[in-house]
């Protein structure tokens, strides 16, 4: 029988942190294959931060900078917010009401994919990677990750959890959006207004981009965007509201990977 050696840390970026863990990951690599993966989640800050006055979004805002002066990937990223607006039917929007560009929403889940493929140098057999709500795993190891209360702000460690979904095989990513570490920070794109269609909405699948902007959009444009989203085959867990008790009213659509 063998015994699985787990690495674990912790590196912050993106004004976040992000939890690694990685199974029998080779000792001479695991370290530079880190450093490389916090190193592109600060240059994802870098290039697409609206807090920073020097990034290349506030210049691009400002005028000046322009795409093709900026690094590819802000075109790219601009354009993949653009596609979901139109595949979401416009419940995923990154021009805010007042006509400021922010794409914020799909930002997160981007950069923690492309981060990732840095980790592979380190050879681990499973990895993965937790993201303030969101998770990217690899590898055959199934595991299960717990869906915080949409009330508990920072760090849910050690608190109660809403629901378990088992990742690995069919989902390997996870994303979490609603209003419990940055309160009315998701607006809906028909109103303008802040959106309260639900408390919190996870959707898992197979590429944490994907996720990221349909959790997005789901908090955004409300029940209108979940038939497109199960359309794509992502599945979805919508919390409704509170009760009395503390507990919750939360709708699953048919294949959410739940263990309870």
């Amino acid at each position: 029988m063998t015994t699985t050696e787990t690495y674990r840390t912790t590196v912050h970026a993106m004004a976040m942190p992000f939890v690694i863990e990685l199974d029998d990951p080779d000792p001479l690599e695991v370290d530079g294959a880190v450093a490389q993966f916090h190193g592109a989640l600060v240059w994802a800050d870098e290039v697409f931060s609206l807090w920073k006055d020097d990034s290349y979004l506030s210049g691009y805002l400002r005028g000046d900078v322009t795409l093709d002066e900026a690094p590819h990937e802000l075109r790219e990223v601009l354009e993949a917010c653009e596609w979901y607006r139109e595949a979401t039917a416009g419940g995923f929007d990154a021009r805010r009401k007042d006509g400021v560009l922010d794409p914020t929403g799909l930002v997160k889940g981007w950069a923690v994919a492309h981060a990732s493929r840095h980790l592979r140098a380190a050879r681990a057999s499973d990895w993965m990677v937790g993201a303030a709500g969101d998770i990217l795993v690899a590898g055959a190891r199934t595991r299960r990750i717990g869906i915080a209360d949409p009330h508990v702000a920072g760090d849910p460690a050690g608190t109660p959890v809403i629901d378990v979904v088992e990742l690995g095989g069919a989902f390997t990513a996870l994303a979490t959006s609603g209003g419990a570490q940055v309160v009315d920070h998701i607006w809906d794109p028909v109103t303008g207004e802040v959106a309260r269609h639900y408390l919190q909405v996870s959707v898992a699948g197979r590429d944490l981009t994907e996720c990221d902007a349909w959790a997005t959009a789901i908090c955004g444009g409300g029940p209108r965007v979940i038939t497109p989203a199960l359309e794509r085959g992502l599945e979805v867990l919508v919390v409704t509201g509170g009760r009395h008790d503390g507990t919750y009213d939360a709708q699953t659509s048919p294949g959410w990977p739940s263990v309870r």
